[in-house]
Order: structure tokens, then sequence, then C-alpha cells
């Protein structure tokens, strides 16, 4: 098994659409904003794609429940870019909003930026930080567990 697609579902189609095309700016494999399927090629060999919740709905025999729900994010698209801080400035300037500005995260070994698609779902970008900048307790995990053997 294998991942190949990240499918979000969505009230709001056509935004979500021209979202992942003009904002984050990755090809579309197929579909358009007038539908209610599309894939997105991210360029990892993992589509994300964008699925109607009414056609899933009926799909899976859930059209009976509110479409709807509220509560903490069940799940992040993590998305690599070579430069953060370039990444999130485009994505600014293609009318995308920020939830957190790019920051180093020595902890994680990462920098990283957050946003959000017009359906609320969170996103990530980040780069990896070079490990003189990492937190000492990751410089110690890392050696225990090996990573950079892998």
């Amino acid at each position: 098994m294998k991942l190949s697609h990240i499918r979000l579902l969505t009230n709001q189609f056509p935004a979500m659409f021209r979202f992942y095309r003009d904002a984050l700016e990755l090809r579309v494999r197929w579909g358009n904003e007038d539908g209610v399927y599309a894939d997105f090629d991210t360029g990892a060999g993992i589509d994300i794609a964008l699925f109607s919740r009414t056609a899933m709905s009926e799909i899976v025999d859930t059209k009976h429940l509110a479409p709807e729900t509220h509560g903490q994010d069940r799940f992040m698209l993590i998305l690599s870019v070579d430069d953060v801080d370039f990444r999130a400035n485009r994505l600014v300037d293609n009318g995308a909003t920020l939830a957190s500005p790019p920051a180093d995260q020595p902890a994680h070994g990462i920098r990283s930026a957050h946003l959000r698609d017009p359906d609320g779902n969170l996103i990530e970008l980040n780069t990896e930080l070079p490990q003189s900048r990492w937190s000492e307790t990751l410089r110690q995990l890392n050696k225990s567990v090996n990573w950079d053997e892998e």
C-alpha cells in the first residue's frame, strides 16, 4: 500500500479549486472549478484531490448528517519547500492569509509557516533546518535513533 492522494472534502469546491491552482500553483491533473472532483500534482508522487462533500456523502450514505462540523483540526497537509519565507510571501501575494508567519522550530528541526485554505484546512510549509540550528534535545534524539543513516 502507498499513499497516492490526500482528498479534501469541501462545500466550497470552486474556491478550493482556485486556491490550490492559483495560490499554491499546483498543476491540475484532472477537473475544473465547475466540477465536483479534481486532482492536483504536488510534484512528490502524492496528489491532493478535492471532492464535493455532498457527492461523497451520497457515496458513503451520510447525506442525512450535517455537512459542517466544529472542532479542532483533524489533519494538516504538510508541503516541503526549498524556501519557506519565499513561498509564504508568494502565497500572500497570491491571496492566501498566513495563520502563522515563517519561524524556526528548533525542537522539530524545521522552519515553517502555516496557512488555511478556504475550507479552513491547516497547511504547513516547511524546510529542514541545518542541524546546527536544531535544539539540543533534537540533536541528542537524532544521535540515539541514527536518522542520518537512513
